[in-house]
């Protein structure tokens, strides 16, 4: 058994809108079933072995094979980048590291 790490890009943060996943090997027995956290999952896997994954967010669906990888990374397609001005991020206090709920930021383009 190893620990693999999956990432996706294109997901929320934390526990919001994330990708449910299924693992099943070549048999097609379901090996996990569960959400991503932070767009991220670890799980320990035979080494050698073939597994199917199948993902899905929102409206979107991907199905793809893992084998003998540590990491891997998968891009949803809502992630594919717009250059728009508007930027999305989470702010947390220093002290504190609490979430900021509120608040303005200007930044200043050249």
């Amino acid at each position: 058994m190893k620990d693999i790490n999956i990432k996706f890009l294109g997901l929320g943060y934390n526990d919001f809108y994330q990708a449910y996943i299924e693992i099943y090997d070549l048999d097609n027995n379901l090996i996990y079933k569960g959400y991503t956290y932070n767009g991220k999952l670890i799980i320990s896997l035979c080494k050698n072995k073939i597994y199917k994954l199948k993902a899905k967010s929102l409206n979107e669906t991907m199905c793809v094979y893992l084998y003998n990888k540590d990491n891997y990374v998968f891009i949803f397609n809502r992630a594919k980048f717009n250059y728009s001005r508007i930027i999305t991020f989470l702010l947390t206090d220093y002290y504190y590291n609490l979430p900021i709920e509120k608040g303005e930021i200007y930044v200043k383009s050249n």
